[in-house]
């Protein structure tokens, strides 16, 4: 009888793990396709906003500076 009870009481645990374990596979899923549509206007904007601007700023300062750097070989060739 002991056997019983102590198989019974393994087999629940395991299929409670078992059970736990698949639904938070199915949560990862669901939020990581919520992940890519997001309203427009949502909390985090602004901050999407300004990372867009500081991209764009960064660019044309490398450009820049890859002009200038153009610029200073060009002249020590001289």
């Amino acid at each position: 009888m002991r056997k019983l009870i102590g198989t019974l009481a393994v087999l629940a645990a395991v299929l409670t793990a078992a059970g736990c374990s698949r639904e938070e596979q199915q949560q990862d899923t669901q939020s990581t396709a919520q992940r890519g549509q997001l309203p427009e206007d949502n909390v985090f904007s602004d901050q999407v906003k300004a990372l867009d601007k500081a991209e764009g700023v960064q660019q044309t300062l490398d450009a820049a500076a890859a002009k200038q750097r153009e610029e200073i070989e060009r002249q020590e060739q001289r």
